[in-house]
C-alpha cells in the first residue's frame, strides 16, 4: 500500500515538472514574439536569429546532449549581450529595454524543456533495457528460423562433452555466401532474405536430422555440428555443393535473371589435444577453413 502511494506520489510529481516545464518552454516562444513584435523592422533580423536559437538549444537538449544546448544558449547570449553593449556605447543607438530579454529566453527554454523529457527519461532507459535483455534472450534467427550464433554455441559445448566422453568424432562446418556485399547491391532486401532462407532450407535438406543446422549471421553464414569424423564432413559437403548446382532451390527470387548462389564452404574436425572445449578457438580456425576455400 506505502509503496503504491509512493509510486503514484513520484507518477504525479512528474506530471507536474512535465506541465511546468513545457509551459516555460511556451512562455519562452510567445516572449520571443512579443520581443520582435516591439523591437520593430530594424531589430527583426537579430530576433530571428535568437528564436532559431532557442529552437536548436530545445531540440539538442531533446536528443540528450543538455551540455551541447547551454554552450550553445550561453554562446548566444553572450554575443548578443556584447553587441547590444556596443551598440549602446559605441554607436549611441537606442535599445529597446524588452530586447534584454532575450539574455534569460535561452536559459528559460532549456531548463523548461529539461523539466519536460526528465519525465520520459526512465522510460527510455527502460526500452533500452528492455530491448537489450530481449535481444540476449532470442536464440531464434528471424530470417530462417534456425537457430543463432548464441544457441550454436551453447550446443557445441554440450555436444563436445558428450563427444570427449564416448571417445566419438564431431565436426564443425561453416558455410558463408561468396559474394554477399555485391548480392545486397543487385536484390532488393526481401529478395535477399529469400535467397538466405532458401540457402538454410538446402542447408537443412542436405544434413541428417541429428545434424543441426544454425544461422550466425545476417549475411547469409551458416553453421553445421555434424556428428562424424573429415572424411564424413567431406561427404556433406560433396553433397551440398550438388544441390547447389540445382537451379530450382533458386528460382522465382528475382524477376527476369537468374540468381547464382555461390558458397564458401570450411570444417574441421574437433581435436581435444588441441581446444581442449574451446568453441571459440574450434571455430576461429574453422573459419580460416572458409577463407582458404578459393
Amino acid at each position: 500500500m506505502v509503496t503504491e502511494k509512493k509510486r503514484a506520489g513520484v507518477k504525479g510529481e512528474g506530471h507536474l515538472f512535465s506541465y511546468l516545464g513545457m509551459g516555460m518552454v511556451l512562455l519562452a516562444f510567445i516572449l520571443a514574439v512579443v520581443i520582435t513584435n516591439i523591437s520593430g523592422p530594424e531589430a527583426f533580423a537579430e530576433n530571428l536569429i535568437m528564436t532559431v536559437v532557442i529552437a536548436v538549444a530545445v531540440v539538442i537538449v531533446i536528443y540528450g546532449y543538455l551540455t551541447i544546448a547551454i554552450i550553445v544558449g550561453a554562446v548566444a547570449v553572450v554575443v548578443f549581450s556584447g553587441l547590444k553593449v556596443y551598440s549602446l556605447t559605441a554607436l549611441g543607438k537606442q535599445v529597446p529595454p524588452i530586447s534584454f530579454l532575450w539574455i534569460l529566453l535561452p536559459a528559460l527554454a532549456i531548463v523548461g524543456i529539461m523539466l519536460y523529457v526528465k519525465r520520459y527519461t526512465p522510460l527510455t532507459l527502460e526500452n533500452a533495457l528492455l530491448k537489450k535483455q530481449i535481444a540476449e534472450l532470442v536464440m531464434i534467427d528471424p530470417v530462417t528460423g534456425l537457430y543463432n550464433l548464441r544457441s550454436m554455441f551453447m550446443d557445441i559445448q554440450t555436444q563436445i562433452s558428450y563427444a570427449e566422453r564416448n571417445d566419438s568424432p564431431i565436426s564443425l562446418m561453416i558455410i558463408r555466401l561468396r559474394y554477399p556485399a555485391e548480392m545486397r547491391k543487385v536484390l532488393k532486401t526481401a529478395q535477399y532474405e529469400k535467397v538466405i532462407k532458401q540457402l538454410s532450407l538446402l542447408l537443412v535438406d542436405t544434413v541428417r536430422l541429428e545434424d543441426r543446422v544454425y544461422s550466425i549471421d545476417e549475411n547469409g553464414g551458416f553453421a553445421v555440428i555434424l556428428t562424424c569424423d573429415k572424411e564424413g564432413t567431406k561427404i556433406v559437403e560433396n553433397r551440398l555443393r550438388n544441390k547447389m548446382d540445382d537451379p530450382k532451390w533458386f528460382e522465382g527470387i528475382a524477376e527476369k535473371q537468374q540468381i547464382r548462389t555461390e558458397v564458401k564452404i570450411g570444417y574441421l574436425q574437433y581435436d581435444k589435444s588441441k581446444y581442449n572445449r574451446n568453441a571459440n578457438m574450434f571455430k576461429d580456425d574453422v573459419e580460416e577453413e572458409v577463407n582458404y576455400d578459393m
